[in-house]
C-alpha cells in the first residue's frame, strides 16, 4: 500500500466521508457551495479503492468516525474534525470557537454519538452483509 495515496494539496485538508450517508452527503454538498475556498478536498471513502485509502487506515474505520487529514498529516475525528473544517469555511469560521467551549463540546459529541448510531443502523439496512 502507498504510503500518501491521496495526494495532499499545499495548505489544504482532506476530509473523508461517507458518501453513501444522505445526511453526510447533504452536509459535504452545503459545505462545498456555501463557504469551501478550495482548501478542502472532499473523498468519498466509498468510491476510493483499497490503494487509495490513507495510510495506516482502513474503510470501516474511516466509515465509523468522520475523518479529517491536515496538511501536515494530522488527524482530528469526529467532533475534532468538525471544528477544523469549520475553520476553514468562510461562513463558519467564527464559529468554530463554539467546539472548544467546555459544556459545548461535550453535548456536540453526545449529539454527534447519536447521529454516528442513526447513521450505523442505516448503513446496515444498504449493506447488511459489510457490519
Amino acid at each position: 500500500m502507498n504510503t500518501h495515496p491521496i495526494s495532499l494539496h499545499s495548505k489544504a485538508i482532506t476530509v473523508f466521508y461517507d458518501g453513501e450517508c444522505p445526511i453526510c452527503r447533504l452536509e459535504v454538498e452545503l459545505y462545498q457551495k456555501y463557504g469551501s475556498t478550495g482548501s478542502i478536498h472532499w473523498e468519498d471513502i466509498n468510491v476510493l479503492t483499497d490503494d487509495q485509502l490513507p495510510y495506516q487506515k482502513d474503510r470501516q474505520t474511516l466509515l465509523n468516525r468522520f475523518h479529517m487529514l491536515d496538511s501536515d498529516e494530522s488527524w482530528y475525528v469526529g467532533v475534532d474534525a468538525f471544528a477544523r473544517i469549520w475553520h476553514e469555511l468562510p461562513i463558519l469560521r467564527y464559529f468554530a470557537f463554539i467546539f472548544s467551549i467546555p459544556g459545548l463540546r461535550q453535548i456536540a459529541e453526545i449529539c454527534y454519538r447519536g447521529f454516528l448510531r442513526w447513521q450505523r443502523r442505516h448503513r446496515k439496512k444498504r449493506h447488511p452483509a459489510s457490519i
